[in-house]
């Protein structure tokens, strides 16, 4: 009586040639029974899994391109009518104001300029009663408008909730960062005055952030160039410097004009109360 013969459990190739690949339940336990190059059957076998493996990827890449991305609108650099990088005449003329009204912050490395505008109280500009905009402040920095902040009055947004102004910021600005972002953002770009941050938006160099004054019990929005705003904070830094460098020298320069302008005035008293004395 013959030794049984066990069979194999699978056969998954079977030539002509009689070359045959065994293979056990798992890929594990594969044992090959072929005078074949193991290269080539290896290769044979791995050609439809990496077609499979490319068309999955080019359709996973079709289905990015087609998903809306959280970005902000095309013109995510304005506020209504004002646009960043606009230059300080053109902000003069479309707020009606005066130069007088530009004040300077620092002359030197870089010219800071700063205007604050009420826009209810401007003269020649009619809004609407209702218009929520209680004061602007526009920042420049070499006659470049890097940064608008925009104070909401409390009486014109009273009852509103935080999402319901984020909600109506969405309609111009698209759909905000998450909250970890967020909160890194306005950590950095918002005024010091406030106290919650609620939302923010970045497209490219342009960040808007949201948020709640404590100080001022009303709504902030700013809405800056990251670009510009790192420049005039170095510009702001470097000019402090050379203030505390030169300082002792200006005040020494203060007060010898101040001597001098004294001398005069005494000179001009004498001279005049000189021919007018009578004994």
């Amino acid at each position: 009586m013959g030794t049984a013969h066990t069979q194999p459990r699978l056969s998954l190739l079977n030539p002509p040639n009689g070359r045959k690949l065994f293979i056990d339940r798992f890929p594990e336990y594969w044992s090959f029974r072929t005078s074949a190059p193991r290269a080539a059957l290896i290769k044979a076998l791995r050609k439809p899994y990496m077609s499979l493996r490319i068309s999955l990827g080019c359709t996973c890449l079709f289905l990015l391109t087609l998903a809306p991305a959280p970005a902000l609108a095309e013109d995510s650099g304005k506020y209504r009518e004002f646009t960043l990088g606009s230059t300080v005449a053109s902000v003069l003329e479309l707020t009606g104001s005066r130069p007088s009204e530009l004040r300077t912050v620092h002359d030197r490395p870089s010219m800071l300029q700063e205007l604050v505008w009420r826009p209810r109280y401007s003269a020649g500009r009619a809004l609407p009663d209702v218009d929520p905009v209680h004061e602007m402040i526009f920042s420049f920095s070499d006659d470049q408008l890097y940064s608008i902040t925009v104070y909401y009055d409390r009486t014109r947004t009273a009852g509103l909730t935080h999402d319901d102004l984020i909600l109506a910021l969405k309609g111009v600005y698209g759909v905000p960062m998450p909250s970890a972002k967020r909160h890194e953002r306005l950590a950095r770009f918002a005024p010091s005055d406030v106290a919650l941050p609620l939302a923010t938006w970045e497209q490219g160099d342009t960040v808007v952030s949201l948020s709640w004054s404590d100080y001022r019990a009303g709504y902030v929005l700013v809405v800056l160039s990251q670009t510009r705003e790192s420049a005039a904070r170095l510009a702001t830094t470097a000019a402090i410097a050379l203030d505390e460098r030169e300082a002792p020298a200006r005040e020494e320069a203060r007060r010898k004009k101040v001597a001098e302008d004294q001398k005069a005035a005494e000179e001009r008293a004498r001279e005049s109360n000189k021919g007018a004395f009578r004994p």
